[in-house]
């Protein structure tokens, strides 16, 4: 039992040990402030200690306190006795000597760390050891290299605070190496809560701190981003070669069934966050970027969209009326056609697979919708050795001629001609009208009779036009006219001279 006992005891001994071994050289803001007040009742009792030793020195002769307002004279003589050069003899080297103590370890930092200032690891000493004015970086960039190169934080660690800003994120390494993610918390309302409004502001939380030796890893960016590629080259499943360009995929960061709302505009979760941070490969030395991942997964995913379809089966893909549309807005010919647009909902369909959407989300990622500008097929004029055009030139022709025939058969087309046709006859109606009157057979003060002579026979060709088609109609007012005019050339036409 004594044994017993006594075995108990020493385990006490050993844990409470341990825990004030830990309360004391802690890596939180307790241990700071418990360092701080250790140190300074150290020195105070030091301070003490002396001027007790050396009896009070310095003290101000009792018949200056006639002189002296009644509560000015214990202040001074107390600042006399503390300051008075005895005491500072012992008190100084001390000072001296801490302040070396910290000068060395800073050095000794910057030289570990490669700091371009002394006063960094300064900071970061006065900061860890005593909790004195603590650094804070604010995480308002997307890349962590772009932030503020002369905080201890970036360069060094923990302790500290950070404070990211609305659309980004940052991770950190505690010393054991698990990973932390920090970002724009929002208290949500619990509807379930009568008492509480709906209307109520909820707070949000953007500062934390960071322990000692908590390293930043990286900052990720929790907007909308846009990834281009100029080109993309790809084959058909036929062996025709096809270019992509301005390929374009709009990505944030996984959020899983996170919606976006006024107080939460950008969701996200840790997981995802530590993917995107952790599962990256590493390129040349480098973590490879979110960019650069989501560059590669288009250009993949572009190449394969391509390599399912034979060059017919892709140009089924292109609804010729958009090509119609904007070729007879530009006045172009379907000979000149080199560039194909594919609806994006074609490709959104291709990219928004379950494979894909695993894929992404192992990275930490999601897409939001994925775009072409143009796609080019490049075709070749010159024959081949036998003498014929290669596979890619025939399908194109052919195609081309459908879109040709289609483009004649629209009713943008024969809007557009019937339109340019009234301009071309308006403008040949006043030509004529201008020559016969400068240029008539009649005498010119019989040539409005020849002018009018030439409008009827215009109008009653016109008039017969609009009875053979079938879609149009003659309208009473050209009848009206018609006789109107008829009437007026009649005594000319007959020949009478009265």
């Amino acid at each position: 039992m004594k044994n017993s006992a006594l075995d108990r005891f020493i385990e006490l001994s050993k844990a409470t040990s341990r825990s004030a071994i830990q309360l004391i050289l802690g890596r939180d803001l307790t241990a700071s402030m418990i360092r701080l007040f250790l140190t300074g009742t150290f020195f105070t009792l030091f301070w003490l200690v002396l001027i007790v030793a050396f009896d009070f020195p310095g003290q101000i002769p009792f018949l200056l306190l006639q002189s002296l307002p009644p509560l000015l004279y214990p202040i001074l003589n107390i600042i006399s006795t503390f300051l008075n050069p005895q005491v500072l003899l012992y008190l100084i080297p001390v000072l001296f000597g801490l302040s070396v103590g910290i000068i060395l370890s800073s050095r000794y930092l910057a030289d570990l760390f490669e700091l371009e200032s002394l006063w960094i690891a300064i900071r970061y000493l006065l900061a860890s050891f005593f909790g004195w004015n603590y650094p804070r970086l604010k995480i308002d960039r997307g890349d962590v290299d772009q932030l503020n190169p002369t905080n201890p934080i970036k360069r060094i660690g923990g302790p500290g605070f950070i404070q990211t800003h609305l659309g980004f994120a940052a991770t950190s390494e505690a010393i054991d190496g698990t990973p932390k993610v920090y970002g724009l918390a929002v208290d949500e309302i619990d509807p379930t809560q009568p008492e509480v409004d709906s209307s109520t502001p909820t707070q949000a939380r953007s500062t934390y701190f960071i322990q000692g030796f908590e390293r930043l890893r990286e900052v990720v960016d929790l907007r909308d981003r846009l990834v281009k590629v100029d080109e993309i080259r790809a084959v058909t499943r036929d062996g025709v070669l096809a270019y992509a360009r301005d390929a374009q995929m709009l990505f944030r960061v996984y959020s899983a069934d996170k919606e976006r709302s006024l107080k939460s505009p950008y969701p996200f979760t840790e997981e995802s966050v530590r993917r995107l941070v952790y599962g990256q490969p590493v390129v040349e030395g480098k973590t490879r970027s979110p960019d650069q991942a989501l560059a590669y997964v288009l250009r993949h995913e572009m190449i394969d969209f391509i390599a399912h379809y034979s060059l017919e089966e892709f140009l089924a893909l292109q609804p010729y009326r958009s090509t119609v549309k904007q070729h007879a807005e530009q006045g172009t010919s379907v000979e000149s056609f080199q560039n194909v647009h594919i609806p994006r909902r074609e490709l959104t369909e291709h990219f928004h697979t379950e494979v894909l959407r695993e894929r992404l989300r192992k990275q930490g990622l999601e897409l939001v919708w994925v775009g072409v500008g143009t796609w080019e097929i490049p075709v070749s004029i010159q024959e081949d050795a036998s003498g014929q055009f290669g596979p890619g030139h025939t399908l194109m022709t052919t195609w081309r001629d459908h879109q040709r025939v289609q483009l004649y058969r629209s009713p943008e087309y024969l809007e557009r001609q019937r339109a340019l046709r009234y301009r071309e006859v308006t403008s040949e109606l006043l030509q004529s009208w201008i020559q016969t009157w400068r240029y008539g057979d009649l005498p010119v003060e019989h040539r409005s009779y020849e002018l009018l002579a030439r409008i009827f026979n215009q109008l009653q060709r016109m008039e017969k036009r609009l009875e053979i088609d079938a879609d149009s109609e003659c309208k009473p007012e050209l009848k009206h006219a018609l006789e109107h005019i008829e009437g007026v050339l009649e005594p000319k036409i007959l020949g009478d001279d009265a």
